[in-house]
């Protein structure tokens, strides 16, 4: 469902604060979930995760896309991709080391408050970014 709602979008402006704004809810409702001992509850956040997260993985592919020349668009998707898929894996590693030591629900604690800070973060610089691309003045062509 997010990425059918991302891809019903018209337009492709403020891509960046929507990127930080679904990062900032699936982090917390990891935060949520990991908590979580009610079953329905769980189901619901759990569906709001997948909807923000995959939502912002097409947000930043198009964001990407839409930044890179063409000429090297094909060489800076490859190198997105690797990092992505490449990553994850060791990701999983280091949670499943976390969580062998000190549980599951802990473990996705800790890693839904680094990304809600890194989303947070984000967010700030976005916002930033913003107020001074308003604020400067427009240069004469």
């Amino acid at each position: 469902m997010g990425a059918l709602q991302f891809a019903a979008r018209t337009s492709y402006k403020g891509l960046a604060r929507w990127i930080a704004g679904t990062a900032t809810i699936c982090a917390v409702c990891l935060i949520v979930f990991s908590q979580s001992q009610v079953f329905w509850l769980s189901a619901v956040v759990l569906f709001v995760v997948g909807f923000a997260a995959t939502s912002q993985m097409a947000a930043t592919n198009t964001a990407i896309q839409n930044r890179v020349p063409d000429e090297l668009r094909g060489r800076v998707m490859a190198v997105y991709a690797m990092m992505f898929m490449g990553v994850q894996p060791l990701g999983s590693l280091i949670a499943g080391g976390i969580a062998k030591r000190i549980g599951a629900p802990e473990t996705l604690t800790i890693f839904g408050a680094i990304v809600l800070v890194a989303s947070l973060v984000f967010a700030y610089l976005v916002m930033v970014r913003s107020r001074d691309t308003a604020a400067s003045p427009a240069r004469p062509t």
